[in-house]
């Protein structure tokens, strides 16, 4: 089924979303907007992974699987995340995983009842 939508539900689509990522933002006080990349290739992941964390091998594999992943750092470390569809996904430089709503608890994003894929602003 397509749906046809007009120029101003468009613009009241923009304007929600944007009043969105505003509360995201001032909840979990600042913007992941540029500060997140996507992944699309073991390339693009940082070698600091590949020393301690995991195999570009398994980085190849999950994103042939499940998608793209994300790059992001938050209080000076580097995580991976990925939505493998019955969960979240976050690896950190160090070769933690987080699962279990632990990243989500600590941007502040877990009281909203939002995937971390919701903040993403992949455009």
């Amino acid at each position: 089924m397509k749906m046809i939508i007009t120029e101003s539900q468009y613009r009241t689509l923009l304007e929600s979303i944007d009043k969105n990522k505003k509360l995201i933002n001032n909840i979990i006080g600042f913007d992941f907007s540029d500060r997140i990349t996507q992944v699309t290739s073991s390339y693009d992941v940082p070698n600091v992974f590949f020393y301690t964390a995991i195999d570009p091998k398994t980085i190849n594999m999950w994103l042939n699987y499940f998608g793209p992943m994300y790059l992001f750092e938050l209080d000076g470390v580097k995580y991976l995340y990925q939505d493998k569809g019955d969960y979240e996904y976050f690896i950190d430089q160090e070769g933690f995983e987080y699962m279990d709503d632990e990243i989500h608890e600590k941007i502040g994003i877990n009281l909203l009842g939002l995937k971390f894929l919701d903040i993403i602003d992949y455009k």
